[in-house]
């Protein structure tokens, strides 16, 4: 039996593959109904063809999942939208932010923490002093990145496993926004969400109460191949942007982008290779990423800038999460 505090079996083992962004899949091109009817097929392959009893009843259940209206995740977080939609119509200001930050209390800490960061002399006074100190472009990043994760990020007896994905999508979210050249884009929610069709598998993976568990390795194999699949179908059920949707979808196989998102795609494409490489650096493990960058043709960035954003976000992401916990512990 699996208490709260331990860790599931069919957590992914980090680190294993130097070149974590080569084993990924595609998405199909497609109107949305074609893309689901195409994956629930290929599921119900799977399923028959499976000779373990607890990877077909794993399958079954991810399908019966990607069947439901709401694929069984949380609606796609409404202070997120808000807080885009503002943005766009150039209504933003410090009452509407605070607003926002009452809705959920986790976009409240994020703004204090961010607030009374080294960089400031004084603790901020108030909350309104606090939304002060952030630019707009600040407060839109801070509101994105911490609504998805506080709203959506949520897999049972894998907290590990969820930190780690969170704090890849905001490396590539920070990565891809830079590579882009600006602090409020579609490449920034892009990274974030980039692999959202994970968190529907292992999902479903760790619901066996009533039988055996799936193999690991099968559903490691399975969430490779179709995590950008599920990704869209999960992101067009939100109804994200489409070139946001794009880039979730053709992130690991730019160059077979539908034009419309393809720049999006390549930009999550190359900071993922950074994200990934960044993180194994940072853990001593052996990665050949910055020699792939390097040997690529047509691609120009400053590879040591990029990089230094990617080691400067995955030390602020640890420095944050250990704030959360430790919030957390206190109330």
């Amino acid at each position: 039996m699996i208490t709260d505090e331990d860790l599931h079996p069919l957590t992914p083992i980090q680190g294993e593959d130097s070149r974590p962004w080569a084993v990924g899949g595609v998405c199909r091109d497609g109107k949305w109904a074609e893309i689901l009817k195409g994956t629930l097929d290929k599921l119900r392959s799977l399923e028959h063809a499976a000779g373990h009893i607890g990877n077909r009843q794993f399958i079954h259940r991810l399908s019966k999942d990607l069947n439901e209206t709401d694929m069984k995740l949380p609606a796609y977080p409404a202070s997120v939208k808000t807080v885009d939609h503002m943005m766009k119509r150039d209504n933003a200001d410090a009452f509407k932010f605070s607003q926002l930050l009452e809705t959920d209390a986790a976009l409240e800490q994020a703004v204090w923490y961010q607030a009374n960061s080294v960089e400031y002399s004084r603790p901020a006074g108030s909350l309104r002093g606090a939304i002060a100190r952030l630019s707009q472009d600040n407060m839109w990043r801070l509101i994105t990145r911490v609504g998805i994760e506080s709203a959506v990020w949520h897999v049972p007896h894998m907290q590990p496993w969820v930190n780690k994905q969170r704090m890849h999508g905001v490396t590539v979210a920070e990565v891809a926004s830079h590579l882009a050249g600006s602090r409020r884009c579609d490449a920034y929610v892009a990274g974030l969400l980039h692999g959202i069709g994970r968190l529907s598998i292992y999902r479903a993976a760790v619901r066996h109460r009533r039988g055996p568990a799936p193999e690991a390795g099968f559903v490691s194999s399975l969430s490779d191949e179709m995590y950008p699949t599920i990704g869209v179908l999960i992101a067009r059920t939100w109804d994200i942007e489409p070139g946001i949707v794009t880039a979730i979808g053709f992130h690991n196989a730019p160059s077979t982008a539908p034009d419309s998102g393809k720049k999006t795609a390549w930009l999550v494409h190359l900071a993922n290779i950074i994200a990934c490489t960044a993180s194994a650096e940072a853990e001593g493990l052996d990665s050949d990423g910055r020699e792939v960058l390097a040997s690529m043709r047509g691609v120009k960035l400053n590879i040591e800038d990029a990089f230094d954003v990617a080691h400067d976000a995955l030390s602020e992401c640890e420095a944050f999460h250990a704030a959360q916990d430790a919030e957390t512990e206190s109330t």
